[in-house]
């Protein structure tokens, strides 16, 4: 393979937003040895200045438009609220610019639809920040599926659960986003990704009417059954349920899927490492929660351990790095295609649970 560079001196990079995630983003791509050029923004001037200088960035601004248009960028990360993707998105894309975008990749589906047109009209790479791809348990069930090994897939469980003070971090700053379209579409996404190409007809699904629906208007839960062309079976479930102090940092999952030569399980509750303290532990998503019994390894994106990250999200970022640097398409990120994909199939999720009825997904019929 081809070792050449399509940027010889580095990438330049723009991180748009400053909150959790925008950090640590901006954090890890300080640190590849790839960046040449690091710019932070955020409509909080503070806050983005204060980034800034964390992790050594070359600029910083309020203004995100500027940043993306300047010489020295060569792609983007848009790491804004969830209902705030679509115009730094969209002026990245038309300034030429290679994206990728936090899930999901909008709250609109015409708003991701702009985009992924205009990235063709552009000739630059779109992403959407699918995280959960890049954990090894769920690499080894994708190779396991490519290999043969489980055979045509039958059927599939799988669930995610996030701490209330997780759930109201979420739904606080992007009022209108749902536990299927925040939270469940991580198990969305690795579904259509084991599936590999067979497609979801039909939603039915359900939910929980209780603190979050009474203050915000959102289901607590959400459980649904996806049908798929060629008889295949999904359910899946997503719940905000669960306490504040309950142990696990950030979310638990578990993935099962069957099929005609084989089934895997993956159970990802973090059970195997615990730590219990006299002394409160902030949560790494919640810092202003204190725990007192963690589960190691719940944080989805990873883990800081002695001033360097580890995990899911800095093997993620470093593929975005790799692909704009070698200009090549990268074969585990999330393409914009799977993140629209990904937002219709839990569009129709929240559709059916608000109407009782099962609810045809568009593309399939």
């Amino acid at each position: 393979m081809s070792r050449s560079r399509y940027i010889n001196n580095g990438v330049g990079i723009a991180v748009i937003g400053c909150g959790g995630i925008g950090t640590l983003r901006a954090q890890i791509c300080h640190r590849h040895p790839s960046v040449k050029f690091l710019g932070v923004c955020d409509v909080i001037e503070e806050r983005a200045s204060t980034l800034a200088a964390a992790c050594d960035a070359d600029d910083w601004t309020a203004d995100a438009m500027e940043l993306v248009n300047r010489d020295e960028v060569d792609c983007v990360i848009v790491a804004s609220t969830e209902d705030a993707h679509f115009a730094p998105a969209m002026a990245a894309i038309q300034a030429g610019k290679h994206v990728l975008i936090e899930k999901p990749l909008t709250i609109e589906p015409d708003e991701a639809k702009q985009l992924l047109v205009a990235a063709e009209e552009y000739g630059v790479f779109i992403y959407t920040g699918f995280t959960q791809r890049f954990r090894r348990r769920f690499l080894s069930i994708k190779e396991s599926i490519e290999r043969g090994h489980i055979g045509d897939i039958t059927s599939v469980k799988a669930s995610i659960y996030l701490t209330q003070a997780v759930a109201r971090a979420v739904i606080s700053r992007a009022p209108t986003t749902t536990p299927s379209i925040n939270t469940m579409t991580y198990l969305v996404d690795l579904l259509v990704w084991f599936a590999d190409g067979k497609k979801p007809i039909s939603a039915y699904a359900s939910g929980a009417k209780g603190m979050f629906y009474e203050e915000f208007g959102a289901l607590d839960s959400t459980w649904t059954v996806l049908n798929f062309d060629g008889g295949m079976v999904a359910t899946l479930g997503a719940s905000w349920e669960v306490p504040v102090f309950w142990p696990a940092n950030n979310a638990s999952m578990e993935f099962e899927v069957f099929g005609r030569e084989g089934a895997v399980s993956v159970k990802d509750d973090h059970r195997d490492m615990l730590i219990a303290s006299n002394k409160p532990m902030p949560g790494p998503y919640t810092p202003d929660v204190d725990m007192h019994v963690a589960l190691f390894g719940s944080n989805m994106p990873g883990d800081w351990s002695l001033g360097e990250h580890f995990g899911a999200m800095q093997e993620e970022t470093h593929a975005f790095i790799n692909s704009v640097g070698q200009r090549r398409q990268d074969t585990i990120l999330a393409t914009g295609r799977d993140g629209f994909d990904v937002l219709a199939i839990s569009r129709a999720i929240d559709r059916s649970a608000n109407t009782g009825e099962v609810v045809p997904i568009p593309w399939a019929t």
